[in-house]
Order: structure tokens, then sequence, then C-alpha cells
């Protein structure tokens, strides 16, 4: 059988096509990320109205007017903590290393906390959560307790560093579900805010407007809290089931069953901290966590060697360009032999003007005599893509790229202020034409374009991204110089061997 060759130009189109749909697609993924179904696995979601089983949180009584004035504070190496007495409640948490407070607004103004506690019966939850508890700081060790006359209970937290354990003993009472708080406010950038469980093996993100007033999630429940793109406040261990809430139009609240110590983690989404306590799943890995985990571990145990985010976006554009540099070798190789046959191309497209299915076949006949792939020049892009949008999830997910800064630029995890960055950027791609210029002008021209779609394109991503693209595209720069180096300093010495003889 004759092999059928594809035409450069259609090939060319397909590529920006493909890339198209594939930038499409991904950009819907992100602007309509799809919810976790429900139900699923080894897990039940059951959506309770009027159960006993799923507490009121008792808003729109007296508890809004009721604002804790008794306070008492508790300051570790990396977090600061409030108590109100009233209640014994957590009404202030500071991660210090990232200067947050992750109380918000919307908790202080719904007079709603971490760490109230609630049976089910309203007139006890309100004595819970609103009447003054003894709270005792022991060392490393809050003791925060309410006595009454037929029934007593005691929350006990112990600083472990990066979290504390929680302990809820109640005495003379149902059983108890202790809240996590409203999630922490945030420009998102696209990324999941609500409430985050972990049933089984399987990690469940729901959406808040899915949320019908509130729901119990029954099961094997490894954690549960509230997420927002940086932060986390929830709880994990041994969780037999969890209600969440929808706290009018943007807010979410859960509720967990507090039957044993559990461990209460609220702050940043940081790998380091979280790998220890097995809560590495609160990271929102997205889609194409397959590939997006691998790069993000990756690029984390750079970072923590090198102690540079900078470094690590490098080392990662180093490790995926030499990977693919084979493919880019041969790419180069190409689209030289390419050049050197625009002359004859030219002279084809002359010669069979008004014949193009027999000017196919001699430019067929041409590309084969000096062994040009057509493929060959589009496999590096089009493999790159799955890469950029994984290292696109990964830099918008990275809490510690908000401490990381660049010359300028304050935080890797927003955009360049000054849009230099981004400029430079495409600065770099139309270099790249210039140094591997393609022989039809057409194709050139719609490279020029695309350049500068991306500079405007790329101008508010996070500058970490932005970083990666730039040295991509100066790797790729120094890359074709040199493989033309190689390639055509010896045929310049063959040439004036030639030449002499």
């Amino acid at each position: 059988m004759q092999r059928q060759d594809i035409d450069p130009k259609k090939l060319f189109v397909i590529v920006v096509l493909t890339t198209l749909f594939i930038f499409a697609y991904q950009a819907y993924l992100i602007l309509f990320p799809p919810q976790s179904t429900q139900g699923q696995g080894n897990q039940t979601i059951k959506e309770e109205k009027a159960s006993p089983e799923v507490p009121q949180l008792l808003l729109g009584t007296t508890r809004e007017k009721a604002k804790p004035t008794n306070l008492v504070s508790y300051k570790s190496e990396k977090f600061e903590l409030v108590f109100a007495q009233e209640g014994g409640r957590l009404v202030g948490f500071k991660d210090l290393k990232y200067n947050k407070e992750l109380i918000t607004e919307d908790e202080k103004r719904l007079n709603l906390f971490p760490l109230e506690v609630f049976t089910g019966d309203p007139n006890i939850d309100l004595a819970l959560n609103s009447e003054n508890y003894e709270v005792k700081v022991e060392g490393n060790r809050i003791r925060l307790s309410l006595k009454k006359e037929n029934w007593s209970i005691e929350k006990i937290l112990e600083d472990r560093g990066n979290y504390f354990v929680l302990s809820v003993v109640g005495k003379n009472l149902p059983p108890v579900f202790v809240s996590s708080g409203l999630q922490v406010k945030e420009n998102d950038f696209y990324t999941h805010s609500g409430p985050v469980l972990k049933v089984g093996d399987k990690v469940l993100r729901l959406g808040i407007k899915d949320i019908q007033s509130k729901e119990l999630i029954v099961g094997d429940i490894k954690f549960a809290g509230v997420e927002s793109r940086y932060y986390f406040k929830g709880f994990q261990g041994d969780i037999s089931a969890s209600a969440v809430y929808r706290v009018g139009e943007k807010d979410s609240l859960v509720l967990v069953r507090a039957e044993r110590p559990l461990n209460l983690y609220m702050g940043a989404k940081e790998y380091s901290r979280l790998k220890l306590l097995g809560l590495s799943d609160v990271i929102d890995y997205g889609s194409l966590k397959l590939l997006v985990k691998p790069l993000f571990v990756f690029m984390y145990w750079i970072y923590e060697h090198l102690n540079s985010w900078v470094f690590s976006i490098l080392a990662l554009t180093l490790s995926v360009r030499l990977l693919m540099f084979p493919l880019t070798y041969k790419s180069t190789i190409s689209m030289m032999k390419l050049s050197e046959l625009a002359p004859r191309m030219q002279q084809l497209k002359e010669k069979y003007k008004d014949d193009p299915v027999k000017f196919q076949e001699e430019m067929i006949k041409l590309y084969s005599e000096v062994g040009f792939n057509p493929a060959s020049g589009c496999l590096p892009i089009l493999l790159q893509i799955p890469v950029f949008f994984a290292l696109y999830k990964v830099l918008t997910i990275t809490a510690d790229l908000q401490l990381a800064k660049f010359l300028w630029i304050n935080s890797l995890a927003e955009k360049d202020p000054f849009y230099i960055l981004p400029v430079f950027m495409g600065i770099t791609m139309i270099a790249q034409q210039f140094i591997s210029p393609s022989p039809e002008k057409s194709q050139n021209f719609m490279m020029y374009i695309s350049s500068v779609v991306f500079t405007f394109l790329f101008a508010n991503f996070p500058s970490g991204l932005v970083l990666y693209w730039t040295f991509n595209n100066i790797i790729s720069l120094a890359q074709s110089y040199l493989i033309k180096k190689l390639i055509t300093k010896p045929k310049a010495k063959e040439e004036k061997k030639g030449k002499k003889k």
C-alpha cells in the first residue's frame, strides 16, 4: 500500500484547532468545575430537613446579638488563637506564617464560630454556645469547661505544632457535633470553595449552591471541613457522621460528630504540614490529577531542598525540556529542511498553480527526498499542552507561593502588577519565530498573532505560571540555537572542503 502523507499546512491547522479546543475545554473546567457526584462508593449522603440527627444552627434567634466580650488568648509559634468564654468558642485564629486571619467577618456577623457544639436539642444547644465557660490555658493545652445542674461538657485542645487535638467530653448529653466554622474568603481564582470531605477513598467537593439547606453524610469519613483556594478549616480522624450546611448564598459550614478525639487543622493548605497529618488530599489537584500531583510533589521536593520557588519552577522547566529534547531536535531539523526547500516549493507552486492535486503529489515527493516529516514539528507543541494545564493547576493551588517573591513581584501566586513579565514572555515567543521561522509566511503571521494573544491572556495569570512559560521559551531558544550551530557548522566545513577540491 502507498503511504499517505499529510500536507503540513493541513497538519498545522489541525494542531492549531486541537490546541484551541483543549484550551477551551480546560477553560470550561476552570470556569465551571464539575462537582463530585453524591452517593457513590461506600458513603451515604442524605438530605435531612427535620431529623433530630441534623442539629439546627439557631440562626435567626437571639444568638446573632450576643457578641462575645470575655476573651482569652493563646499564642504558639505558628498560630494565634482567641477564645470566648461565652460558648467556649474560637473567635480568633491567625496563621502567623501567612499573616492570615481565618475567622471571617461573616462568622462575626452571625456570631457563628468554630468549636461550637450541637446536640440537636435547641434549648441545650443555646446554652452550650452562649453561656460562660471556664477557660484554662495549661502549657500547650486549652481547657474549656461548662457545668450545669443536669449535664456538663468539656472541650480540650492540645497544641501539636501544626495542628490541635480536640477532645469533646459530654456528661448526660446526646451525641455531640462540633463546628468547623465558615470557609475563608479570598480570591478563589476558579478553585473550589466550600465543603470538602473524604469518605472512604473518595474526596467529595460539594458546591455551595448544590446543598439543600443541610445534609447528613454518614460513612467512613477520614476528614471533613470547609476550604477555599489556600486555606482549610476542619477535622481529621475517625468520623462516623458529618452535617453540611448552606449558610446564605455564599457560605457553608460543616459539623462532625465528636465521638472520640479528632485532629483540628486550621490554616494554609501547605503540603509540608498536611502530609504529616495525612491531609494531603485536601489539596485540590483537579481533573488532571494523574499529571498534576506528580508535578506538584516534584516541584515541592525541589523547593524543600533549594528553598526557592523560582528555582523550583526553573528546575521543572529544564526537566520538561530535557525529556522532550529528542522531539525538539527532530522538530528543529525538520523545520531547517523545510526552509531549505522553500525555493523549490515556490517553483512547484508556480508550475502547478492550476493543478492542486499534482502540486500535492510533487510536494510529497519533495518531502520524501529530504526526509522531512510534518508531524515532527507538531508533537512538542501537543505534548506541552497537558503539562501546561497541569502546571497551571499546580501554581494556583500551592499555598506557599503567596510568600514567594521574584524581583519586583511580591507574590508568585498573583499577577505581575506592572505586566513586565507577561510582555517579556511575549517577546521571547516572537524571538522563537525569528530563530526558527516557517517558510510559509501565513504560518509565521499566525504565530506572531498567537504571541500577542498569549501575552494578553497571561497578563492576569499567576506570575509563577508566566515565569514558567518565559523560562520555557528562553530554554527553547537556546536549544534551537545550539542545534543550528551543531548542524550548520559541519555543513559549512563540508562546503569549504568541496570548493578546495
